[in-house]
């Protein structure tokens, strides 16, 4: 018997369940040697990692704002209320579980920039994550590392376990040598590089006064700021990674109910921008491939979530074949699209699944398949 489509929708999202293993990635060796700092890790996972901090979801309490244990001395710049993205802290690298338990016990986050800032209270009151820990979480360090200060005395610098990356130029626009999970970093601050967006501009994650973001900055700004483009030395290449055009990922009507939690920030294919379905909407954001399989004729409905209210736009589209203009980047085999939910009668054989986001919305989503 099949269930309703909608309460296992529900269901993944509150248990996190997937129903596929990243098996087909091949992972290729990393640009340099393991040092030691962490374990070797994969771009997608630098970028997932990223996004936990980013969509971090908690609750600013009152007693947040003055840290049960700072005495008085601190004062949040957060107000009260929910919010998304882990609390910035300077110096700061809490993970996930310690920040939410921390907060619930009433320590303070929230402070503003510079070592000065805990002159007047312990640095123990505040919890959160800096840009430097952000960044170190992300690429899974054992330690927290730091800006490339000048003081030789200063211990676990980025530049330690880093390099530039060669044909990279900000100020001239050269950025097609930039990769996911790569960071820019300055004097004052490092931000993580996640794409670019079809309008040329990088979209980053990166830990500043307003806590963990995902956001779009320019070229020109951070040309006109220093920042200079670096790779961490154990990231690991995965080839042929699935989602792609190359690798999709295997749906069968076997396995129905199919579901799959995803993130097309993940950025595994950027390649269609438009569906013979409706060409005239422009969906330019990353997109996920599926390969459905239907071995029984039926009612077939598709499902995927997306948080309009965070940002996240992520749209289904059934196609009949890959077939795809190179020139204008469109599915020109495209049966039909909808933005959350998709009925089809569909007899035997394969068809195509693509969940893709409008105007640079990506993120999270879980993607049920079943028999209506």
């Amino acid at each position: 018997m099949r269930l309703p489509i909608a309460p296992i929708l529900t269901a993944t999202l509150l248990l996190s369940w997937c129903a596929c293993s990243d098996s087909r990635d091949t992972v290729l060796e990393g640009d340099g040697n393991n040092d030691g700092v962490g374990p070797p890790v994969t771009r997608s996972e630098v970028i997932l990692t990223a996004d936990k901090y980013a969509r971090l979801h908690w609750t600013m309490s009152a007693v947040n704002r003055t840290g049960i244990s700072c005495e008085g001395n601190f004062v949040s710049r957060y107000p009260v209320g929910n919010r998304i993205g882990m609390g910035y802290k300077w110096g700061g690298w809490n993970d996930i579980d310690d920040f939410l338990k921390k907060i619930e016990e009433g320590y303070g986050t929230g402070t503003g920039g510079g070592a000065d800032v805990y002159a007047n209270f312990s640095i123990d009151c505040v919890v959160g994550v800096s840009c430097t820990g952000f960044v170190s979480r992300a690429w899974h360090l054992y330690e927290k590392y730091t800006l490339c200060y000048p003081d030789p005395d200063i211990q676990r610098k980025f530049c330690e376990i880093t390099h530039d990356i060669d044909g990279v130029n900000l100020e001239m626009h050269q950025v097609d040598g930039l990769k996911k999970g790569d960071a820019f970093i300055n004097d004052v601050h490092t931000i993580l590089f996640v794409y670019e967006t079809r309008e040329g501009n990088p979209t980053i994650m990166d830990s500043s006064f307003e806590g963990v973001r995902f956001r779009q900055l320019t070229w020109a700004y951070l040309a006109s700021e220093g920042y200079k483009a670096i790779r961490y030395n154990n990231i690991k290449e995965v080839s042929n990674p699935r989602g792609t055009l190359t690798n999709p990922i295997a749906v069968n009507s076997d396995e129905f109910p199919f579901i799959h939690e995803g993130n097309t920030r993940d950025l595994v294919s950027i390649e269609i921008d438009r569906y013979s379905a409706a060409p005239t909407i422009v969906q330019a954001g990353p997109e996920v491939v599926y390969q459905l399989e239907i071995k029984s004729p039926g009612t077939v409905t598709m499902m995927v979530s997306d948080v309009k209210y965070e940002g996240i736009n992520n749209d289904l589209h059934l196609l009949g074949s890959l077939e795809w203009s190179v020139d204008v980047r469109m599915a020109t085999d495209c049966i039909d699209r909808a933005d959350n939910t998709l009925t089809k009668e569909l007899e035997e054989g394969f068809y195509f699944i693509l969940i893709d986001s409008p105007s640079d919305m990506p993120g999270e989503y879980t993607l049920v398949v079943d028999y209506d």
